[in-house]
């Protein structure tokens, strides 16, 4: 146990603060974790871009005679929905995160370093000088001279040396606290007396040029524990075959590694799984937790372990994985790929070179079984460093074949955390000049190509965007990249290449539901039905957001299939909670013809959302006769729902006419049809409304019972032109003393209802009780050009009305 918390003899001040290195480092492996495996989902994401279609419908029908059916027409809205490659985001929060990490590990190796001797601490204050010159302060505050970096050298040089020279009986706790304090207060000064909008952002860009160097270090650094840890699983055994087990799982090893080599260099490209160089990293760092310690005796000349060198180590660490989580949270590929390099190169010369180094000094050991794990930083023949030094040799070779590409990768990052910063700032000329820069050195990378198409599209430069997308696809392509391309060529007009576009993407990414959705939705503009529905239904399986080709799939069959098949895809359709695909339903719904009470939940009447328009639309005119009454008129009249407020109010008129005042849609409908009586629209609400009247006059719904006034109003809502309503109505008005408003009843009726003979006597009768003799006798006029006969039948009824009336004044006078 003392072995394996190596940590817990050590002075408490000296041991809180590196259990506090541990779990920021531990920290740090969690962020990069996540960062990892979000990928390219940290700064680009899929919108979703909605599309209305009209679909014509038959909302109602109606016998005129056993062979005569009238309809009545409307249309239905579906929702048709692709997925969108967003911009190139820039990920701040992951910046600040690397920021406070690179300062956290940074404080402590300048703790750790005021402890090492005099001549490796002149040398270590100096590279921590070049480092705090390479962080740019001045740009901060506008400052084109050094006197900021000055005064910082001398804030943080200056306290390192007095703790170094003056006072070496300060424990490490309080140096990192002091060094902190300062730091916390240089931050607060930056925030409150910046020049620039993101101060912090800037000092993350400029500090990736240092992480990255101090990262390359730490990886060389590490590149043999893997191999020292094999040297310990097989010599602690005390096994005659040590060196035999030794020798296999290193070459197993070493040969994997080898394999990795080649195919990030794309060397070769063979169908298998390769090791990560992160995972690497990760089992070298946590392994050299216990074997930087192991060889301390390397660097007692330089350092005491407890006193600097295991914080140096935890904070090289942290600034390590900082630095790689930061390449994943901002998509900088180059970043990520030099350091893949650094691993691969490092762990592929220094893991043979320290196999060499185990054999040359060790071979005696291993054929007396002894444990050679113990001494092996004790060497017989040759020390380590002779053959760290053989393995820069090896890694520079490779570099120089290379053509120092790695080299050319880390500073195109560099410049693309430039670029990044500048595009937060909108000062995307700046931003522009940065990733070409970038591009300068690495052409084909993903992250300058995509920036750069994203800062195009803000500028409304969509020709230049799909250059620099198809860029983007030259060496590590995205399924992004390829739909953002095919958007590019569709706006262009290019329809097929679009078409070609998704198909090479999803030769790259055959699982990718968002591409398989878009080459659904093109097919269907080919009127290529059976590839659609392909398609769509494989998109639904792949896609994340599954809903939305389930919800294309929904429009499809409404705009393609007939009744029966309507019916057949509604009765296996499986409900799903999303806004779109309910408005397709209903819409299927109303192709259906289905007159279920299928719907118990009410659409959201949101406004300025497409999906909620066609849902609240279609649920409107599906559930025309059922449930509540949407307050539409009202949605029509907000702000935001200008491009809806016809389809709304039309829905609105549905609502009113089956199941709220019927009056109120008839009004509506000549409104509309008076408008523009030329206009096709004009000319459809005229036949809607003669349509309506005609369903009116012929009706024989049951009317229900009502006995006063409050029931007569909303009864007269639903049925305002009903012979039968009408007259019981006029009576209940009549009865209670209100023959004014009984007369506007029948007055509202005969003229939308003029076909009637019995509304046209209940007229003649009210218009005599109330006094309006020539109103009556027009009406009777009307009344025998209408129906003669009724007209002969009605007219002794009329004629003693009248006589009653006169004797009745007459007897009054």
């Amino acid at each position: 146990m003392n072995q394996l918390q190596f940590w817990a003899n050590w002075q408490k001040p000296t041991r809180i603060l590196y259990l506090f290195s541990l779990s920021i480092l531990v920290i740090s492996l969690l962020i990069f974790g996540i960062a990892y495996f979000k990928g390219l989902e940290n700064v680009i994401h899929w919108d979703v871009l909605s599309e209305l279609n009209d679909l014509p419908v038959v909302l109602d029908q109606f016998k005129v005679s056993p062979d005569e059916t009238l309809t009545i027409p409307a249309k239905a809205i579906t929702v048709t929905e692709q997925f969108v490659a967003s911009s190139m985001a820039i990920n701040i929060v992951g910046n600040y995160i690397f920021l406070g990490l690179f300062v956290l590990g940074f404080l402590l190796i300048l703790s750790a370093l005021s402890a090492v001797n005099r001549f490796w601490y002149l040398i270590f204050m100096g590279s921590v000088i070049l480092l705090i010159v390479t962080f740019n302060f001045g740009l901060i505050f506008n400052l084109a001279n050094n006197y900021l970096n000055v005064g910082l050298i001398v804030l943080y040089v200056g306290t390192s040396y007095f703790f170094h020279a003056f006072r070496p009986d300060i424990d490490i706790l309080k140096r990192f606290g002091t060094f902190l304090f300062i730091t916390i207060l240089l931050g607060i000064g930056i925030y409150k007396f910046s020049s620039v909008n993101h101060p912090f952002l800037l000092l993350s860009s400029y500090r990736t040029a240092g992480a990255m160097l101090l990262s390359v270090g730490f990886i060389f650094l590490i590149s043999y524990e893997i191999i020292n840890g094999f040297l310990f699983i097989t010599t602690s055994t005390k096994s005659t075959q040590s060196l035999n087990n030794f020798l296999i799982i290193s070459t197993i090893y070493l040969a994997n590694v080898l394999l990795t080599f080649l195919n990030n260099n794309k060397i070769i490209d063979w169908n298998m799984i390769y090791l990560s160089p992160f995972l690497l990293l990760i089992i070298s760092t946590i392994l050299g937790i216990w074997g930087f310690r192991n060889r301390r005796n390397l660097s007692a000349s330089i350092t005491d372990f407890e006193e600097s060198g295991a914080f140096i180590y935890a904070g090289l660490a942290i600034i390590t994985f900082a630095t790689c989580g930061l390449s994943f949270a901002t998509a900088n590929d180059p970043m990520t790929e030099a350091l893949e390099d650094a691993i691969t190169y490092s762990h592929l010369a220094m893991g043979i070179m320290f196999l060499g180094y185990v054999l040359v000094n060790f071979s005696g050991l291993f054929k007396q079984s002894l444990e050679v794990y113990k001494v092996v930083f004790k060497p017989l023949k040759f020390p380590v460093w002779m053959f760290q030094i053989l393995a820069v040799i090896v890694i520079s070779s490779l570099l120089v074949l290379k053509d120092f590409f790695p080299v050319k990768q880390a500073s195109a990052a560099f410049y693309n955390c430039l670029g990044d910063y500048y595009t937060t700032e909108k000062d995307y000329k700046f931003a522009e000049v940065e990733y070409k820069l970038a591009l300068a050195y690495e052409h084909r990378n993903h992250k300058t190509n995509y920036a750069l198409a994203s800062l195009s599209l803000t500028q409304g430069d969509n020709e230049t965007a799909g250059v620099y997308f198809r860029q983007a696809l030259a060496k590590n392509p995205s399924a992004y990249s390829y739909e953002a391309l095919s958007r590019s060529l569709f706006d262009a007009k290019s329809f097929f290449d679009a078409i070609f576009t998704l198909k090479e993407g999803l030769q790259k990414f055959p699982k990718s539901g968002e591409l398989q959705n878009n080459l659904a939705y093109l097919y269907n503009k080919s009127n290529l039905s059976d590839s659609t529905v392909i398609y769509y239904e494989m998109a639904v399986k792949n896609a994340k957001k599954s809903e939305v080709p389930a919800s294309n799939l929904l429009a499809f069959w409404a705009t393609n299939g007939k009744s029966s098949l309507a019916k057949d895809i509604l009765s296996k359709t499986e409900n799903i909670a999303y806004n779109s695909f309910q408005g397709n339903k209903l819409a299927l719904k109303l192709v259906a013809q289905s007159t279920e009470n299928t719907e118990t939940e009410v659409p959201p009447l949101s406004k300025g959302n497409v999906a909620d328009f066609a849902w609240t639309y279609n649920f409107a005119l599906a559930q025309k006769s059922q449930g509540d009454t949407l307050s539409l008129r009202t949605l029509a009249e907000e702000e935001g729902n200008e491009e809806y407020a016809e389809d709304l109010s039309f829905a609105n008129m549905i609502q009113d006419y089956y199941k709220g005042d019927k009056l109120f849609a008839f009004q509506n409908l000549q409104m509309w049809s008076n408008s523009d009586s030329t206009d096709k629209k004009g000319k459809y609400f005229g036949v809607l409304l003669n349509t309506f009247l005609k369903k009116e006059s012929l009706s024989n719904k049951k009317t229900p019972d009502f006995k006063s006034i409050k029931e007569a109003e909303q009864v007269l809502k639903q049925f305002p032109l009903n012979e039968k309503v009408v007259e019981k109505a006029v009576n209940i008005y009549n009865q209670n003393k209100q023959p004014e408003k009984a007369y506007d009843v029948v007055m509202r009726a005969i003229s939308w209802r003029k076909d009637s003979p019995k509304l046209y006597e209940i007229y003649i009768t009210q218009a005599q009780n109330i006094g309006m003799k020539e109103y009556a006798n027009d009406g009777l006029a009307i009344l025998q050009k209408l129906s003669p006969t009724d007209y002969q039948r009605f007219l002794p009824t009329y004629q003693a009305k009248q006589q009653s009336i006169e004797k009745a004044s007459a007897g009054f006078q």
